[in-house]
């Protein structure tokens, strides 16, 4: 799609903050207003109604700036949570993964917010049943209310997903309500996803298939997007966290209400629908849409080696607007900021470039997660070294597509797969792209070379930097004016689903037709990333060449998957707080390599920066203090008491 369709689409959402100013900051237990004419004259003609729908569109998360926790609250992509001056990037998420939460703090919270937002959802929906808008085509009018439909679906489970159990709002309590009607309990988990699950179904029988204006409805709900969302809500629910968690069985209303399901015949059951769900989206995108996974078609100008257009294929996934994966983008801004917060300096005409922050580092447990050459994790790859890999090495020219030939670096960087080099800069790394196109001549082409380095009072560098965010394109000429290549966050991207299908086929039955089918959509996602199959990478490379053929094993493996082909996206969050498995992977240091060292032999040695502490309390935030003071009813998060 044309970029000028894009930014058609982008100048709609700047009604939202006209519109905006009809929407005060108020609780969860706000009720109808008395008066209706300033609802009403919401819906007196179709211009003024859709301008209510940006407002209920208007509350979703963004991510194009990097402050979310998911971006700066786990191990990820690592900042500085108090510099000597915030370089336009905000600093609340970080503060979460260095244990400053607190029910009083409320750092992050967002639950007044999204009960905000939904009470906007339910006035929509009662008014636009109640009033006839004389000029609405009822085609235009059953979309719109399947699309805000959608919208309370999906802000019920941003708040399930980072509260748990939550309060169902089915609609606003009226202004007559006493005092013991909005004293409102929590739901349970089924209660909850059971709610999401079904508006999402009702909003699929109206939102279009695609949108019918690429001039102006780009970003709004369509049924893939809704079906993802379902796929994704159901994944959630049916994971460790929310699913038989025996840690969280104590968490009761006061009536004595469990609310977390502790029924063990129900478990298989619930991955069963999550797959079913699954296989509903991949049809509807895949076989309906055509959608697939994108490859970089090439550069007319120049005949491109394989390994660049491997790794195009990859960099380009995330950064191409609406290509052929992208099921869902923001479409409210452009990623900017974040490239300018991330990218180093490349251009070896200046080296204090001063317009470049460099606030974000990926810490080298990230670096390490990616697979070898082989498609193994290293510490598994009998074959790669991993004893080793503290040690320093020379680049030959087989590399000299990956790391600057003859250039010496950390074995780490050496003989890993395409995803590394792709999306994460390493010292000595070749950086494809920003005004330097041409790979005939390896060494013409960029490199990341950050050999020394110390922290200061505005940047923690490791040694590394989430080279995903940065568009190829975004430019560094010797004018000292960096020039980020703008482009829109994708929300939901095809390999995002396919990795949730494979997961849940693998959880929902235990044998061997299962695992190769899990196995068969898993391995999209791999041969994109120019991997061997799992099955063939296993048995070929690995220490436990079998690993792949029990439940258990295949389940690491598509964790380990999952948590590579979505990395810096601000999945890794989520996904180790639903598997449970956040106490075992963030309780341990974040590492650097050791900067303020001269030789090679001593720079790469690692070197602790931070160790996280995270408890069964952080699994959730907790809910702030005041909103327990006014509702007797609601229980705080677990832990947080």
């Amino acid at each position: 799609m044309k970029t000028n369709s894009i930014k058609k689409a982008i100048l709609l959402w700047l009604f939202l903050p006209l519109w905006g100013m009809w929407v005060g900051s108020c609780d969860y237990l706000d009720v109808v207003p008395e008066g209706t004419a300033v609802l009403d004259n919401a819906f007196s003609m179709r211009t003024h109604t859709l301008r209510y729908l940006y407002t209920c569109y208007s509350f979703l998360p963004s991510h194009y700036g990097g402050s979310t926790p998911d971006i700066q609250g786990c191990d990820e992509a690592w900042i500085l949570d108090n510099p000597l001056w915030e370089q336009g990037v905000g600093r609340e998420g970080c503060r979460i993964v260095r244990g400053q939460l607190t029910p009083s703090n409320s750092i992050y919270s967002r639950w007044g917010t999204w009960y905000t937002a939904i009470r906007e959802c339910n006035n929509f929906l009662e008014g636009i049943e109640r009033i006839k808008v004389p000029d609405l085509p009822e085609f235009e009018r059953q979309q719109w209310i399947g699309e805000v439909k959608a919208l309370k679906a999906w802000y019920h489970f941003l708040l399930f997903r980072q509260y748990g159990p939550v309060p169902v709002v089915r609609e606003n309590l009226p202004v007559s309500t006493g005092v013991d009607g909005v004293q409102v309990a929590r739901n349970t988990v089924d209660e909850v996803i059971d709610y999401v699950v079904q508006l999402l179904d009702e909003a699929m029988e109206t939102v279009p298939v695609i949108v019918r204006s690429e001039q102006t409805d780009l970003g709004r709900f369509t049924l893939p997007i809704v079906a993802a969302l379902k796929a994704k809500a159901l994944v959630t629910a049916a994971s460790p966290l929310f699913n038989c968690n025996t840690e969280f069985a104590p968490m009761r209303n006061p009536d004595g209400t469990q609310l977390f399901p502790q029924d063990e015949s129900e478990r298989v059951g619930k991955w069963k629908r999550a797959a079913d769900a699954c296989r509903e989206a991949v049809g509807i995108c895949m076989d309906s849409q055509g959608m697939e996974l994108y490859v970089f078609p090439g550069d007319p100008r120049y005949d491109l080696s394989d390994t660049i257009i491997q790794q195009m294929s990859l960099r380009q996934a995330f950064c191409e607007d609406w290509n052929s994966e992208i099921i869902w983008a923001d479409t409210r801004d452009w990623v900017y900021t974040l490239q300018w917060a991330t990218t180093p300096t490349l251009n070896p005409m200046f080296e204090g470039q001063p317009q470049m922050a460099l606030v974000f580092s990926a810490p080298l447990q990230i670096a390490e997660m990616f697979y070898s050459e082989n498609g193994v994790p290293i510490e598994e790859d009998k074959n790669w070294g991993y004893d080793a890999r503290y040690t320093v090495r020379k680049a030959e020219e087989k590399d000299q597509r990956y790391i600057r030939r003859g250039a010496e670096t950390s074995r780490v960087n050496f003989d890993r797969e395409p995803r590394f080099y792709a999306w994460l800069g390493c010292d000595q790394g070749i950086w494809y792209g920003s005004g330097s196109y041409d790979d005939t001549y390896p060494e013409n082409l960029y490199c990341f070379n950050q050999r020394r380095f110390v922290s200061d009072n505005m940047r923690e560098p490791t040694g590394y930097v989430p080279k995903k965010w940065i568009h190829y394109q975004s430019m560094q000429p010797a004018s000292l004016q960096y020039a980020p290549y703008a482009f829109l966050w994708p929300n939901f991207r095809l390999s995002d689903l396919l990795l949730y299908y494979a997961e849940a086929l693998n959880e929902a039955e235990d044998s061997q037709n299962a695992r190769q089918e899990a196995m068969r959509y898993a391995d999209m996602v791999r041969e994109r990333a120019g991997l061997k199959p799992i099955d063939v990478a296993w048995r070929e490379h690995a220490n436990d060449p079998s690993k792949y053929t029990s439940q258990n094993g295949l389940r690491d493996i598509l964790q380990r998957e999952r948590m590579i082909e979505m990395c810096f996206e601000g999945s890794r969050f989520w996904d180790l707080r639903r598997w449970k498995t956040a106490r075992e992977v963030l309780n341990r240091p974040i590492e650097s390599w050791s900067g303020f060292n001269s030789t090679p032999e001593e720079i790469f040695k690692p070197y602790n920066m931070y160790t996280i502490s995270f408890g069964l309390k952080d699994y959730f935030w907790p809910i702030d203090e005041g909103e327990l003071t006014r509702n007797r009813n609601l229980v705080q998060s677990l832990g947080w008491e």
